[in-house]
């Protein structure tokens, strides 16, 4: 009877390990299948204000790593709706992934070789899909976090107080100690299990309120290194730099990852019997308290290598990402480099446009655009900003061509008021602007400027006066500016300094039909009374405002109402 029951027991666990297998591939094919398909198009994922406040610590936590190279700053970051763009390409599977992407994007090189060095993994993976997909299931084990940076507990742990493991020791000791006592001396036992008991629950729960938050850190650290160490045994030849460190990396902190169930498994009392039963023993052995003392060590040890793991990690899916977000756009190039101070682009569009318009463009002079409203000025002037980030970042660029130096980039073009500072549009703007004067007084090598709208928030004539100045101040050997401005005068005051170019629209009787077409020259026709118009405003409003406008051409002097 007894060998009937162990036969049946064995072939029950042999059932359950078949299943475990079959499931375990049909995951693997399921998610396999879901990867292809999703490969090159557009991603629609959303994060909230948090969520996104979180992927940017690794980014801001590792600043003091980054010394050499510039950090785009928030002004520019804002201007240039990267929010937006980041969006648009994050299509990464693991945590690391995700808040890499933000810190390269946030860090433009001016190293070709780093560049090119991307653009080879970038190009690899959008070429060869069996090595792709079986790294992208690694980086889907490893996961993704939603309102936790792993970088913030690995930069608060000198914050995690001490505790030495032998005081726990000594609670196992007491707690089989009380236990014996039980089954040999009742009377005496159940009183002192009930104290030791108690004793062990209570120093339990004050001790795993302070560490909880840490422990979801570490969960996420031991499925890193699991990952980690799959993604290794892809034999990429491309790769292998990254994998032989990642390798080595790995293999010394294998440390962590021996006995993890006793801190992670069954956690809260959530899951089936056996979780629970294991539930009781950690909260009565202090075991899971035993082990987590053993990773602080370790992670405090090599908190460098977690980081540089973090890194590598992140960057490869991150690779991937980019390699999808190149086939999800009209057409893309690599940047080319050159030592003068030009931009030349042809075809160059806004990735972030449902129909967007290309334009080509070449100068090394700098550009003053003009226009009507609505014609285009500003999404030109993101297009290339954008474009030049891209280039110096990830090695793409929404265009046909794209060829310049590596710039150091900074923007003034969507200012806004700062009510909690007390600052006025203007206020906020003039100081906007002083961030880029100084720094093109400062700077060593190539720098490029986008301003939109020069101090819009004062009054025309002295607009004009302070305006003209700044710009003129940022015609230099080594900065290359493009500015759009509503101000005509600008454009004579100026052409000696700066290229001239406009948008232009052809207005019909009840409509305006925008071209989006980049021209030389500079714009001849004005629109803003004519939208007034066209959205529905008061005929006396719109015909008086043109004959005022009339008044002041002719007379150069508004007339009093």
């Amino acid at each position: 009877m007894g060998v009937i029951v162990v036969a049946i027991a064995a072939l029950v666990m042999i059932l359950l390990l078949i299943r475990g297998i079959y499931d375990e591939v049909a995951g693997k094919k399921k998610l396999r299948e879901k990867l292809k398909n999703s490969f090159g198009k557009k991603t629609e994922r959303s994060l909230s204000a948090e969520e996104f406040d979180t992927l940017t610590h690794f980014h801001r936590n590792n600043l003091h790593h980054r010394k050499g190279c510039q950090i785009i700053d928030d002004i520019t970051w804002n201007d240039l709706d990267m929010d937006e763009v980041f969006l648009s390409m994050d299509s990464t599977l693991s945590q690391t992934g995700k808040e890499v992407l933000y810190d390269i994007l946030r860090r433009p090189v001016k190293d070709e070789e780093v560049i090119k060095r991307r653009d080879r993994i970038i190009s690899f993976f959008s070429e060869n899909e069996t090595e792709r997909l079986a790294c992208q299931i690694c980086f889907a084990k490893m996961g993704r976090l939603s309102k936790i940076s792993v970088s913030d507990y690995l930069n608060d742990l000198e914050g995690v107080s001490g505790d030495n493991n032998f005081r726990h020791i000594l609670c196992i000791l007491f707690a089989i100690a009380a236990l014996i006592m039980v089954f040999v001396r009742p009377v005496i036992g159940f009183p002192v299990f009930f104290v030791v008991l108690i004793y062990n629950v209570a120093t339990y729960f004050r001790r795993k309120g302070d560490i909880e938050p840490y422990i979801v850190s570490f969960a996420y650290i031991t499925r890193m290194i699991r990952s980690s160490r799959e993604l290794v045994k892809i034999k990429c030849s491309e790769t292998a730099e990254y994998t032989k460190r990642i390798d080595e990396l790995s293999n010394g902190l294998r440390g962590l990852n021996i006995n993890t169930f006793i801190l992670f498994s069954g956690r809260g009392m959530t899951g089936g019997f056996l979780d629970m039963v294991l539930d009781y023993l950690r909260i009565f052995f202090h075991l899971d308290l035993i082990k987590f003392n053993i990773m602080l060590a370790i992670v405090r040890d090599k908190h460098d290598d977690i980081r540089e793991l973090f890194e590598l990690t992140g960057f490869l899916d991150a690779s991937i990402a980019v390699a999808s977000y190149r086939k999800s756009i009209d057409h893309f190039c690599v940047p080319e480099y050159c030592p003068q101070i030009k931009v030349e682009a042809k075809k160059l569009f806004h990735p972030l446009l449902q129909e967007p318009v290309p334009s080509d463009v070449s100068t090394e002079k700098g550009i003053i655009v003009t226009g009507s409203n609505a014609s285009g000025k500003s999404t030109f002037l993101k297009s290339v900003a954008l474009a030049t980030l891209m280039s110096q970042t990830i090695a793409t660029v929404a265009a046909e061509r794209f060829i310049s130096p590596m710039f150091e980039i900074y923007s003034s073009m969507s200012i806004r008021d700062n009510i909690i500072a007390g600052e006025s549009y203007y206020m906020a703007e003039i100081k906007s602007l002083k961030r880029i004067l100084d720094r093109a007084d400062s700077a060593q090598e190539p720098m490029i400027c986008f301003i939109d709208e020069v101090l819009r928030g004062t009054n025309t004539i002295e607009r004009i006066a302070a305006s003209s100045q700044i710009l003129k101040s940022l015609s230099r050997d080594n900065v290359l500016l493009f500015a759009a401005t509503h101000d005509y005068e600008l454009t004579y005051m100026l052409e000696d300094y700066f290229e001239n170019y406009h948008f232009s629209e052809e207005v019909r009787e009840n409509d305006i039909d925008f071209s989006y077409i980049l021209e030389e020259g500079r714009a001849q026709s004005k629109n803003a009374i004519l939208l007034l118009k066209l959205l529905g405003y008061n005929d006396s409003i719109t015909d008086s405002a043109r004959e005022s406008a009339r008044v002041f051409q002719r007379e150069n002097k508004w007339e009093k109402l």
